[in-house]
């Protein structure tokens, strides 16, 4: 069966995020975790969360079954407590802190996902959140136990029907996030959902954008949401419609080549490398455009996935691929790759001569075709 788009944010869930924005020591705001243990046979507890593209980890020491902690932060934040310093532990206890004091229940052993954490809004916000997602989980479990019962006796309408029920489902998850973020619109939690629930290639990126749209402005500095935003907008980036994210890299002679040095050229990026045979059997078909419209303002800009110099300049002039050539030698970690979502090869992107994306993964006939009808 189809598998639902909706990423379940589970007990044990740890969000791994890099937050790169500028930290205003001015704005800092002061708040306490003051917590109890029940069932702990640790000595200390552990705090973690991420800022500014680093990773933080606190302790504290438990007398008495009491713990507590003095922190800062710049804005709210998520956290998670752990019972060992490793912030990727499995088991874990993931809440939202701002300038409220934020009170906890870390209950011991592997149970510590279910401890209690009462904080301010912000904290309130994620509880609302996570009761969405627990339902929705709810039903896709019933769902899934369903389905399975109607795969083993050979039910194919019941199955059929259940599928058409998780497509709902994925509905009703875009529409009950929206709706939070909308109701929210000044929340962190807000943020995160779009920039965490969101990340997802099956969500519409105009669903995206929509909930972008109701963030308030006074959180649109927040690194949720600047994250979110960039995220967009490396999307919009390299796909059809929009204009192309720019980047460079360096010929083999050592010449660092941008994208926007082409500006005012009809410009296929075309993805390739020595080793990969389709990429060598579909060159002819672009060395035959490239021939016939390289007097009419198109060009090539190749980006090789190679690793190493020598295969790729040979397979330069062995295919006679006579434009333009860039590549770090990184392989499948190409930087430009990577940008642009690359996860197999040849791909390619038409650029008109405004830096626009027009039409990508052109093969065969359809590269010539697509310059034809372009350019007179």
């Amino acid at each position: 069966m189809k598998k639902n788009i909706f990423t379940v944010l589970s007990p044990l869930f740890i969000v791994v995020l890099g937050f790169s924005q500028k930290q205003s020591p001015e704005k800092t705001f002061s708040f306490k975790i003051e917590g109890v243990t029940r069932h702990y046979t640790g000595n200390n507890i552990y705090l973690h969360h991420k800022w500014n593209e680093k990773d933080f980890t606190d302790s504290a020491k438990i007398v008495d079954g009491k713990f507590k902690f003095n922190l800062k932060s710049v804005e709210p934040n998520m956290y998670w407590f752990t019972t060992s310093n490793n912030m990727n532990a499995q088991f874990n206890c993931i809440f939202f802190a701002d300038a409220s004091q934020v009170k906890a229940t870390i209950i011991g052993g592997d149970s510590i996902v279910y401890s209690g954490i009462e904080g301010g809004q912000s904290q309130k916000d994620y509880l609302e959140y996570r009761m969405i997602i627990n339902n929705l989980v709810t039903i896709q479990q019933k769902l899934q136990a369903d389905f399975n019962l109607a795969s083993q006796n050979g039910d194919v309408n019941t199955q059929k029907a259940i599928q058409a029920e998780y497509q709902n489902l994925n509905i009703q998850y875009i529409s009950g996030l929206k709706n939070f973020v909308k109701t929210h619109p000044k929340s962190a939690v807000s943020g995160f959902i779009i920039y965490n629930d969101f990340n997802n290639a099956s969500i519409p990126l105009s669903e995206v954008e929509e909930s972008l749209s109701y963030i308030d402005k006074s959180i649109q500095d927040t690194k949720f949401i600047k994250l979110a935003t960039k995220r967009v907008d490396d999307i919009k980036g390299t796909t059809v419609g929009h204009k192309a994210t720019n980047f460079s890299q360096t010929t083999p002679d050592g010449k660092k080549v941008s994208l926007s040095d082409f500006k005012g050229k009809y410009v296929l990026v075309d993805f390739w490398a020595s080793w990969c045979r389709p990429c060598r059997a579909e060159n002819p078909n672009v060395v035959a455009a490239y021939t016939r419209f390289k007097d009419k303002g198109f060009t090539v800009l190749g980006v090789s996935m190679d690793s190493n110099r020598d295969p790729w300049l040979a397979a330069i002039q062995q295919d006679k691929l006579t434009w333009t050539h860039i590549s770090d030698l990184k392989g499948w970690a190409n930087d430009v790759g990577k940008l642009y979502g690359v996860t197999s090869i040849p791909q390619n992107f038409l650029i008109d001569r405004e830096g626009k994306i027009i039409a990508k993964d052109l093969r065969g006939a359809a590269l010539d075709e697509k310059l034809a009808e372009i350019i007179k």
